[in-house]
């Protein structure tokens, strides 16, 4: 049976919507409504269904508000970590905040984005795989990618080689989807390789960019799921929400 408890889990939350215009400039994006619900209430509607006690999310840009939201929530612990100069670090670095609060814990690691809608099966997958490391896909047809999107490059065990943009990935079909499965071992590694590797110059990177340096430096051995074809959008621009809101799951 599926058990969130058993894993640290970290929802990213502190970035800025640009690309959403005049709407990315009233609140976080994670509370965008979908069907009269946040995109944050939906996730962690899925978390507690599956059993998750207690979270953690970084947040940033108008942090307070999405503090005062969230603490009305209940049934489930949410640990706040702040980052400053939100506008000049990426979600890498968003990440790497939360290592002294991982430690504490050590357990498996479910790294999420929140401005995701998803279908479940996406999770639900990643915890059934035997695979202890995993980064989330979706599989996409070539005449479907969308710039601006990370891509993976895998070898024929569905071992992660590379992960990039479009026009820097062999074969780009599956898009990286912000939904992430670590286990104990690889994500002290992570963290290890990040307080080497952050410096004033390259705090502002992604963590997918961030993952495949890790790979390149470390050739740790990071999974797809193949054929992971079900509905989700990243939600980065208007078109994007408006296809967010027409998504029905199962």
């Amino acid at each position: 049976m599926i058990n969130l408890n058993n894993y640290s889990i970290v929802l990213l939350s502190a970035g800025v919507g640009q690309r959403l215009g005049p709407l990315g400039g009233k609140k976080p994006k994670c509370l965008l409504k979908i069907n009269n619900q946040t995109l944050i209430e939906l996730l962690i509607n899925n978390l507690k269904k599956r059993k998750a006690k207690k979270i953690s999310i970084v947040v940033g840009y108008k942090s307070q508000m999405l503090i005062n939201f969230l603490k009305k929530i209940k049934k489930i612990k949410i640990n706040f970590i702040k980052i400053k100069d939100y506008r000049k670090n990426g979600h890498s670095y968003s990440w790497f905040l939360y290592k002294n609060y991982w430690l504490k814990e050590k357990k498996p690691m479910i790294l999420f984005h929140t401005d995701i809608h998803f279908d479940p099966i996406f999770l639900d997958n990643m915890l059934i795989s035997k695979k202890p490391d995993i980064i989330g896909v979706k599989y996409k047809k070539y005449h479907t990618l969308k710039k601006r999107r990370y891509f993976v490059e895998v070898n024929n065990e569905n071992i992660i080689k590379k992960i990039n943009s479009i026009d820097k990935i062999n074969k780009p079909q599956q898009e990286v989807i912000g939904i992430n499965k670590f286990s104990v071992k690889t994500t002290k590694n992570i963290f290890d390789f990040m307080g080497k590797f952050f410096n004033k110059n390259n705090k502002f990177l992604q963590w997918e960019t961030l993952i495949d340096h890790y790979i390149k430096k470390t050739n740790d051995s990071i999974f797809i799921l193949k054929k992971q074809n079900y509905s989700h959008v990243n939600i980065n621009t208007i078109d994007d929400y408006y296809k967010a809101k027409t998504l029905k799951f199962n």
